[in-house]
């Protein structure tokens, strides 16, 4: 057979078979959900869901049947592991290291000195070139183990391990405290009769604190299969917060609404039921409703919105206002950064640009619009972001951004857009300069000496009204706490903290879990462990504020004296949580506080000369909805009978 013929034969062949492709997925939908999921052009029909016959198949079935059957099926099936060569042995001095802060204090350096010596020694004479960063962090680790002065050390590979004298200003320890607690987890108040409580182990157990600090197991959660991740709020408003759970591998996601801490499946009977693999969630009230709203993440499905109706159903509305984010968003930080009363949100995305979105309200729901100003507000920083936080690091009441970025992986091809990341993994602060305009103030404020960072997260360690950084970094790194001067710049006292552990942290949450004025850090590393340290020493004055039956966006606005007379202001935003610890330095009294809806107008509630100290309680009286939500038309493809 000639050239020519085989051509001819082959585009025939190709002929054929598109006519067949395109009769059958004019009847049965499979191009249909195909390129607009993952194409950037917006799709003129609402595309069909990529579960759509999962949610065929398990329509009318109870959660916990789906969950038994899917966990049942997955156990059964046998599949090929990928082929992933074995990690390298690591020196024996790593196994000597304590899992304890730099420097080793007391009972905690390693005992075996003489294979330190050993180990140094061998670094010094056997080693020919450049020692790799982790050879110079164990070269500097085991000097400090057996007390050796930093001097001494060649100052090529000298790194800062070494105690340094104490600070002037920061006299904080974040003190390790006893508690068995597994990821993912969330802080809160799950129940009403117990006060703050922890939900770890990816939804499996529910713990309060008691009052000598020790974990109460409720075990209300016993039977919740784990999930990726743990998204709390109160969607109800009956005064508890409520439970998202997030799944991969083909499990559906859970909604567990929670009454007096007993918790209740109703993903489905709400409209929430997917099989998408979800990777991440944050709750929104996007159009002002009081009646919170729900974004969800995944890798194989575009970005979707939930629109909680007056009747308390979900329905998916993300492109009826043309938020088309194709997929693959990995996280979702929602906060009012235009301060107009309407959230916005920023999402870091694989294989693609960060977004930041900005609100743009209407007065109905459909005429919702979200806009993308990320290049107008100038945070494109050109490269992958693993994680966001907004905070008002100078207290001036507009919110500024920190970006932790990442550094290109050796071992995988680089993607569409990732050949731009050749820097290693840090951090970029953007501080927030009004009319949604964003200035990179990272040098400025002393932050440009980081790298390997893995997580960041914000708290006020000191109670100084000002909110210091806590990062998290690579393995054999120390994690890092920079403190807030005054919103002026940062402080690197990760030694004099006693903060500086060795552990990779992926993810930070802050609470004041015993209500006496410290801040609790709680982190998840990447083992899955959750490290607990509280911070303690001679910190400044504090006012726990809880709001009860606040609408999301609350803002706390505090009026306080110093012991020089002077009145500082100072605000801070509740999102979905009904409790917060504001530190208030050295006031004296609190002249005023103010309790604000999203939107400003008059106050919700005032209160007047309150000691410092202490934990005030505000219960805001039901209020009618401002408007009544006109419901969308189900869309028989995106949801399923319950």
């Amino acid at each position: 057979m000639s050239k020519r013929n085989v051509n001819i034969s082959a585009t025939a062949a190709l002929l054929i078979l598109s006519t067949i492709f395109t009769i059958v997925g004019w009847h049965s939908g499979w191009v249909e959900f195909g390129d607009p999921v993952f194409t950037e052009v917006i799709p003129e029909k609402r595309p069909t869901r990529l579960d759509q016959k999962k949610l065929e198949a398990f329509s009318n079935k109870p959660i916990n049947e789906i969950l038994e059957f899917l966990l049942a099926e997955a156990a059964t099936t046998v599949t090929e592991p990928p082929v992933i060569p074995p990690p390298a042995p690591a020196p024996a001095l790593l196994g000597m290291l304590p899992d304890a802060p730099l420097p080793f204090p007391g009972s905690a350096a390693p005992r075996d000195e003489e294979n330190l010596k050993k180990f140094i020694t061998g670094m010094q004479q056997d080693k020919e070139g450049e020692p790799s960063k982790s050879e110079q962090w164990q070269f500097n680790l085991a000097l400090a183990a057996i007390q050796v002065d930093p001097s001494k050390i060649p100052e090529a590979i000298r790194l800062n391990t070494h105690p340094v004298p104490e600070s002037e200003t920061f006299s904080v320890r974040l003190v390790p405290r006893d508690g068995e607690i597994s990821g993912p987890f969330a802080i809160g108040l799950f129940n009403r009769e117990n006060g703050p409580g922890i939900v770890s182990g990816g939804g499996t157990n529910l713990s309060s604190l008691k009052a000598e600090g020790a974990l109460d197991s409720l075990g209300s959660l016993s039977g919740t299969v784990p999930g990726n991740g743990i998204f709390p709020a109160d969607f109800d408003a009956d005064g508890d917060l409520d439970l998202f759970v997030t799944r991969g591998d083909g499990l559906p996601n859970s909604l567990l609404r929670n009454d007096g801490g007993k918790f209740e499946d109703v993903t489905i009977s709400l409209g929430l039921l997917s099989f998408d693999d979800t990777t991440t969630a944050a709750w929104i009230d996007y159009d002002g409703d009081e009646l919170l709203d729900l974004l969800v993440g995944s890798k194989d499905h575009p970005l979707e919105l939930y629109h909680q109706t007056t009747g308390g159903v979900f329905q998916p509305i993300a492109w009826d206002l043309k938020l088309w984010v194709p997929r693959g968003v990995a996280f979702i930080k929602v906060a009012d950064f235009s301060g107009d009363g309407s959230p916005d949100f920023f999402l870091g995305i694989d294989g693609l640009p960060d977004r930041l979105y900005l609100s743009r309200p209407s007065a109905a729901w459909n005429d919702w619009r979200f806009e993308d100003i990320t290049a107008d507000s100038a945070v494109d920083v050109g490269t992958k972001s693993t994680s966001a936080v907004f905070f008002d690091f100078d207290n001036d009441s507009l919110l500024d951004l920190l970006l932790t970025t990442a550094a290109p992986d050796p071992l995988l091809p680089a993607g569409p857009v990732d050949p731009a990341v050749t820097a290693p993994s840090t951090i970029r602060l953007f501080r927030n300069e009004g009319e949604n305009r964003f200035a990179d103030i990272t040098d400025f404020a002393g932050l440009q000496f980081t790298e390997g960072v893995t997580a960041a997260g914000v708290a006020d360690l000191d109670n100084d009204a000002y909110e210091d950084i806590l990062l998290g970094t690579e393995a054999l790194s120390i994690n890092r706490v920079f403190w807030n001067r005054e919103g002026l710049g940062f402080k690197d006292v990760s030694i004099v903290s006693q903060g500086s552990y060795l552990d990779e942290a992926v993810s930070f949450a802050f609470a004041d879990l015993d209500r006496n004025g410290t801040t609790d850090v709680l982190y998840l590393n990447e083992s899955g462990r959750v490290r607990w340290l509280e911070a303690c020493g001679a910190m400044d004055a504090w006012l726990q504020v809880t709001v009860k039956g606040q609408p999301p966006g609350t803002r706390v606005s505090l009026t306080i004296r110093d012991k020089d007379w002077v009145l500082h202001p100072l605000e801070r935003r509740l999102n979905t949580e009904s409790s917060i610890m504001i530190g208030i330095g050295q006031a004296d009294i609190i002249e005023r506080l103010e309790v604000l809806g999203p939107d400003g107008g008059e106050p919700l509630a005032t209160l007047e000369k309150i000691e410092p100290n202490r934990e005030v309680v505000i219960e805001l009286p039901k209020r009618p909805k401002k408007r009544a939500v006109v419901p969308m038309q189900a869309d028989s493809r995106a949801t399923t009978a319950p």
